[in-house]
């Protein structure tokens, strides 16, 4: 989306939106695809949203932008965004500032804004963070209802599991600023294929079941500013071998639907040359690690 200023940028990859390839386009172009064919939820909705300016005329703008509304066409169409994510009486409520409404509402203020054109792919970074568990399951019902009226893409960033078993059908799995793993959601929980992943399932305490400890991956992250040879999980594996700390894995194609990154399924440590699965197109690698998917979910998930 561009968002970030110089000197961030794209380092490497492409990304395409339904054929057109974005990551070359001038900032002009951009202009017409940000906020319109594409939109993103931020973690923070009360950081986000402009202290100054009332709701109304903040989900407004967008729609007076990219779809040529004049400003009464624009404050009724606000009027019935705001009661299509649940906010209670949207005629009153879209002449309020932010700091009037809670963290929920303005969440699903932030959702209503970035649905306002009607976008091709939605990215909802960490949606429901700082929400309580009742708010937080309206907005991911939300979210759901709204990708199904208007088939619209969602990724959706999380570290959060139960999110991702919850909302994802694909994800990727990212660690140290690269995919680790990709798999339908099924088949991830079911039997997680990269050391990573497994970690991080094997962490999450299960209803019913007495444990001593819960499971932890020993180690931190590795510093993206001296990244160790090799593989970056390499460190922290229980299964680590010589070549993991020597050559770096290519993401490997370990079934039709699945791939992973890791030695593991390699026949090259045997002295074979193995099948190299492409990246997902237009990834950007994040700091520390994530978990995305195409139409659910991009993950941050703790670095324990």
């Amino acid at each position: 989306m561009r968002l970030i200023s110089q000197p961030g940028e794209i380092m490497d990859g492409k990304i395409y939106l339904r054929g057109l390839e974005i990551t070359g386009l001038g900032e002009e172009e951009m202009r017409h695809i940000r906020g319109n064919r594409i939109s993103m939820v931020f973690q923070q909705p009360t950081s986000c949203l402009n202290p100054v300016f009332r709701v109304g005329d903040q989900i407004s703008e967008s729609l007076i932008i990219h779809r040529g509304y004049n400003r009464q066409q624009a404050r009724q169409r606000a009027i019935e965004l705001l009661t299509m994510v649940g906010i209670p009486s949207a005629k009153t409520r879209i002449d309020s500032y932010p700091h009037e409404m809670s963290g929920g509402m303005c969440q699903r203020v932030m959702i209503a804004m970035a649905l306002s054109c009607e976008p091709e792919l939605l990215i909802a970074d960490e949606p429901t963070t700082a929400l309580d568990v009742t708010i937080q399951a309206q907005i991911l019902e939300l979210m759901r209802d709204l990708k199904n009226r208007y088939d619209t893409g969602i990724v959706l960033i999380t570290h959060d599991l139960g999110v991702i078993a919850e909302m994802a059908d694909n994800v990727v799995v990212m660690y140290a600023g690269e995919v680790v793993e990709e798999s339908p959601v099924g088949e991830l929980f079911e039997a997680p294929k990269h050391p990573y992943t497994q970690g991080l399932l094997a962490s999450i305490p299960v209803l019913g079941e007495i444990k001593e400890k819960l499971a932890v991956i020993p180690g931190s992250v590795p510093s993206l500013r001296n990244l160790p040879p090799g593989c970056r999980f390499a460190g922290r594996c229980p299964h680590v071998m010589d070549i993991c700390r020597e050559k770096k894995p290519d993401l490997l194609k370990i079934s039709d639907i699945r791939t992973a990154r890791c030695w593991l399924y390699s026949d090259e440590a045997m002295g074979a040359k193995p099948e190299v699965a492409s990246a997902p197109t237009g990834t950007t690698a994040g700091v520390g690690s994530s978990i995305t998917s195409t139409t659910g979910v991009v993950a941050n998930p703790p670095a324990e």
